[in-house]
């Protein structure tokens, strides 16, 4: 019984040891990985920031307090931009993680519409100062190859240029028979990718306009 117990222990030992020296080795890996990975998006972001301005326009450095405005207004505004105490908010079409002005008074958001049909749908998104969209970039996503994928192709993305809010704020920003002045033509077989990402752009827009006194 002794030489059991004392067998099992020893096992025990072994284990928890080989534990540690596979989370040594994973932890040394992240290290390592991690600055590259992150030096990586950083690049990408700033190319994206760089492609989505007018000619002419440059973009400045990310201000903390109008990301923090952001979210509070998302949170409190819903899909025609009515005022809403929780519910189905505009933060649960979009997240915004950097505001940046540019110097002819627009700016460039980096954010995510998070209703993709793959998940989260990475992209830059600028506005000029009179709030018209300047342009798109899609930076990250995980859509169906072929299908909601193709939000990616530069053509579908050159169509958000000039793309303003619709004059009834209850409607969408895609449209399946054609782009109209506030309408992008919608993906064909992915409503769904359309619909994730005109309704972050939408809400972008939305509180672009309030700090711009539009709304």
């Amino acid at each position: 019984m002794n030489e059991k117990k004392s067998s099992m222990v020893k096992d025990a030992i072994i284990l928890c040891l080989i534990t540690l020296i596979l989370g040594g080795v994973l932890a040394g890996v992240y290290a390592v990985t991690k600055k590259p990975i992150d030096d990586a998006q950083i690049k990408a972001n700033n190319e994206a920031c760089a492609a989505v301005v007018a000619e002419g326009d440059s973009v400045q450095n990310t201000d903390a307090e109008a990301v923090k405005a952001a979210a509070d207004y998302l949170a409190k505004h819903g899909l025609a931009n009515e005022e809403l105490a929780g519910g189905d908010t505009l933060s649960n079409y979009v997240e915004i993680s950097e505001v940046h002005p540019t110097a002819n008074g627009g700016h460039v958001y980096l954010a995510d519409a998070t209703k993709g049909y793959g998940g989260k749908i990475s992209f830059a998104l600028g506005v000029d100062a009179a709030g018209a969209v300047t342009g798109i970039s899609i930076t990250s996503q995980a859509e169906t190859a072929g299908l909601g994928a193709n939000c990616e192709n530069e053509d579908w993305q050159k169509g958000f240029a000039g793309k303003v809010l619709p004059s009834n704020a209850g409607d969408e920003m895609y449209n399946k028979n054609g782009a109209t002045d506030s309408q992008v033509q919608a993906l064909s077989g992915a409503t769904v990718t359309s619909r994730a990402i005109t309704r972050a752009v939408k809400g972008i827009l939305f509180y672009d306009g309030s700090v711009r006194g539009a709304n």
